[in-house]
């Protein structure tokens, strides 16, 4: 369900069209298509090894949450970090890459900066006869990222950057089809 932006949607202090988010903006980044924004995400991502549609897919297979205290507040476009800089962080298991970057294949979810700056990090120290942490055990053994949820749809999770009005959108209807269907949607705690 991708958004059509006509001139008629332009603000009037934005001149340029960001080819990642769909939308008018102030300016972009020179020498690009992209606004300030967009390349800030598009670089994390590169950063970790993912794809725009895996971290969507990752994304939609988390209910569109933090994976570990289910926490989606952001003072922004109802989680979608358009406005602000965003809280969300892409967690990997530093045993495998290293803590600065990753191939993509220790990527295990998408945390809130709490969880990921404080909460799994402590949790991850302690020694294994003194996690009893049913949620943070299930997280690490079984991480959302390697689980058959998370596979990229094709069509679906490559056809916008997560910080674009069309992911807005698409979580919305995600939303209402479940709620037609009588099914907790993928929000739902």
């Amino acid at each position: 369900m991708a958004r059509r932006v006509q001139e008629s949607d332009r603000d009037d202090d934005c001149d340029e069209f960001c080819a990642l988010c769909q939308d008018w903006v102030p300016r972009l980044v020179a020498g690009s298509e992209v606004c300030a924004l967009c390349r800030r995400m598009q670089r994390r991502m590169w950063k970790y090894g993912l794809s725009i549609a895996r971290y969507n897919a990752i994304w939609r297979a988390q209910g569109f949450r933090c994976a570990l205290c289910s926490d989606n507040a952001e003072a922004c476009d109802m989680g979608i970090p358009h406005e602000a800089k965003s809280i969300w962080q892409i967690d990997h298991d530093h045993s495998c890459c290293g803590p600065q970057r990753s191939r993509g294949c220790c990527v295990r979810g998408i945390l809130c900066k709490p969880c990921n700056l404080h909460r799994l990090p402590t949790y991850e120290r302690w020694p294994t006869e003194l996690r009893d942490s049913p949620k943070f055990d299930s997280y690490l053994n079984d991480p959302p990222a390697r689980k058959p949820a998370a596979e990229v749809i094709d069509g679906r999770d490559n056809r916008y950057l997560p910080t674009s009005w069309s992911f807005i959108m698409d979580r919305k209807y995600a939303e209402e089809l479940a709620a037609k269907d009588g099914v907790d949607s993928p929000a739902s705690p």
